[in-house]
């Protein structure tokens, strides 16, 4: 099964929103991340957070849908978005997607949804941050990934150094070499036909693919 939890972040358009749902999937709003939903009349699954952020229009529109509704203390010690991931876990989601948890104007929330990928990387389940614009994934294995040719992607050491990396395929190759967190080498590189192959042997690789 798959979750869609959309955050309080830069809100996805509706056109993202309607390609990652499915019949099988499920969505929960994260607190403000209900606004873009109440704006495009889509009705969540499920609704969880603290409503310190939340549009009161769009509160009272999703009370009205007899969704469930978790409500939260403000004082907590988990984001409305790990909250909303607790949720995912318990229905037993094999892959989410999160939503609205990229952009904005909270860096310390984006770096928080970065751990949100590790905590479900540790637990062997397929994750994802998206906007409109790139989709961010946490790599702890080779792999090989699909693009349009001369589509951007990026490559960062995430907790520390990867080993062994070598990248194949791509405008700019790599062999055997040791990234380390905050190297730039990886930066801006492109597909020069439709798959590039990842590998490495050790560490924990952000990766980030453009959509254009």
């Amino acid at each position: 099964m798959k979750a869609i939890i959309i955050a309080g972040g830069t809100p996805p358009s509706k056109k993202l929103i309607t390609k990652e749902t499915t019949r099988s999937s499920i969505i929960i709003a994260a607190d403000s991340g209900a606004n873009c939903l109440w704006k495009y009349k889509i009705v969540p699954d499920y609704l969880i957070g603290d409503f310190d952020s939340i549009n009161s229009k769009a509160l009272n529109f999703l009370a009205n849908k007899n969704i469930p509704i978790e409500r939260y203390p403000c004082n907590k010690d988990l984001t409305d978005a790990q909250l909303a991931l607790k949720k995912s876990l318990q229905l037993k989601a094999k892959k989410i997607i999160f939503l609205g948890c990229l952009g904005g104007k909270r860096i310390d929330h984006l770096l928080g949804a970065l751990g949100l990928l590790v905590e479900c990387s540790n637990l062997n389940i397929d994750a994802s941050l998206k906007d409109d614009y790139q989709t961010v994934t946490l790599l702890k294995k080779s792999t090989t990934i699909y693009g349009k040719p001369r589509a951007i992607f990026s490559l960062q050491a995430y907790g520390g150094t990867v080993s062994k990396l070598s990248v194949i395929g791509s405008k700019y190759s790599l062999k055997n070499h040791s990234l380390k967190t905050g190297d730039v080498l990886t930066l801006s590189n492109e597909f020069q036909n439709k798959k590039v192959k990842i590998q490495f042997k050790s560490g924990k690789l952000l990766l980030i693919l453009m959509h254009y």
